[in-house]
């Protein structure tokens, strides 16, 4: 009982891991303007393996359940996925000199991640909602909005304080422990 609630909720605990990752990448960019790609690919293995996760527990919820909402979570994921990590990785491509990171706001490609992945991150918390009742978490959804908010103002004001970008990640990480702890008991 125990292994599947750990299946149940890791996919959100390695997101969350994932999300750590990439704010200690993105001080250690702040701080001497070079950019590892070797850590990199880890953190690519990691969200593939967290989004893999995510996948067969929305998965296991449609199942259990049956309702269509969960049916369309199970498959946006993918979708949402997918197309964040191939437009993260073509940037990432097209990328022949590397900038310190204040040259990066208002980038094209980064403010289309930052859309699809907040689309995506509202429904999400909407399906976690669902599932689970705020009665033990009150202030659950305020944390996920304000980390929300948080990842896509610093893409905008990334050329006047780069450290709301790591910020911002390490708050977004707790938002996703906190949904992962939500769905203990689910399903």
């Amino acid at each position: 009982m125990e292994a599947e609630v750990l299946i149940r909720q890791s996919g959100f605990f390695i997101s969350a891991i994932t999300t750590i990752s990439l704010a200690l990448l993105s001080i250690e960019f702040i701080s001497d303007y070079r950019l590892s790609f070797f850590p990199f690919s880890f953190i690519i293995i990691l969200y593939l393996a967290g989004l893999y996760l995510r996948n067969r527990f929305w998965r296991k919820a449609w199942k259990g359940d049956r309702k269509t909402l969960f049916r369309y979570s199970y498959i946006i994921i993918w979708i949402f996925g997918i197309a964040l990590i191939a437009l993260f990785l073509y940037f990432g491509n097209s990328q022949t000199v590397v900038y310190p990171l204040s040259h990066y706001a208002f980038n094209l490609y980064l403010l289309l991640i930052a859309l699809i992945w907040t689309v995506y991150s509202f429904f999400e918390i909407y399906m976690i909602n669902q599932i689970s009742a705020l009665a033990r978490y009150k202030n659950a959804n305020y944390l996920a909005i304000a980390a929300i908010i948080l990842v896509d103002l610093s893409f905008l004001v990334m050329n006047r304080f780069v450290y709301l970008l790591p910020i911002s990640l390490v708050l977004l990480s707790a938002s996703t422990i906190v949904s992962g702890i939500r769905v203990e008991k689910i399903y």
